[in-house]
């Protein structure tokens, strides 16, 4: 039996993303711009089954380098699709948020400079790319981030630093033994220190939750900033 032109596309799509694929496990970036090149979205033409762009599976492959060609190469007349989600909601600046390579900052604010709605974007969990940061102990691209809303009032900083389950920023760097980004976060949005999560516990209670949060100097302080912040 014929293929059909359905089967034909499909045969090609999957050619072309095992290619995209092989050039991205080996890092060949000339070959996955030159394949991009070709594709009617370019970086941003789906590569998985979940909805993966080149650019997202880039990014979490820390090919920062890569990524900042790819950006420098996309068409303007697809910077509106850089806000697209995979599967589980996450852009690329959450995958970005996650790096910490000497250039994350440098590819975060490229993907800024073209798409400056990513930053308030949340994935299916209300984690917005400064929350992921947060949850893996990114802290250089933290700091990057948090500084695009330090400014904002602290109604409107809330989407930032607390996701769809009421856990803060705060809460998910002491769940997370990030105490040294624990602290800055409540130097930095000291107003989420009372907060409760949807089983009510507030970020000290999580902290005297963990059985070794009093032995280093740095747990001491965090814990001694946010006792002191309550008073």
């Amino acid at each position: 039996m014929a293929s059909t032109a359905a089967e034909k596309d499909a045969a090609k799509d999957h050619e072309l993303n095992g290619k995209l694929y092989k050039a991205l496990l080996k890092e060949e970036a000339d070959q996955v711009i030159q394949l991009c090149e070709g594709i009617e979205d370019h970086a941003l033409h789906k590569l998985t089954v979940h909805n993966d762009t080149v650019l997202h599976k880039a990014t979490y492959a820390k090919q920062g380098n890569l990524v900042l060609r790819l950006l420098d190469a996309l068409p303007h007349h697809h910077l509106y699709k850089m806000t697209c989600k995979n599967d589980i909601g996450n852009t690329i600046l959450h995958e970005a948020a996650t790096l910490d390579q000497e250039n994350s900052v440098e590819v975060a604010t490229k993907m800024l400079e073209k798409a400056p709605e990513l930053l308030s974007v949340a994935n299916n969990i209300g984690e917005t790319a400064l929350f992921r940061a947060a949850r893996y102990g990114k802290t250089e691209i933290f700091d990057f981030l948090a500084e695009k809303i330090s400014g904002d009032e602290e109604a409107k900083q809330q989407p930032f630093i607390q996701r769809t389950d009421k856990t803060t920023i705060l809460q998910i760097a002491i769940l997370a033994q990030h105490f040294g980004l624990a602290l800055k976060i409540v130097e930095l949005f000291e107003h989420i220190i009372d907060e409760r999560d949807e089983d009510g516990m507030t970020a000290l209670q999580l902290l005297s939750c963990n059985p070794s949060a009093f032995l280093t100097v740095r747990r001491r302080g965090l814990l001694n900033r946010i006792i002191n912040s309550g008073m």
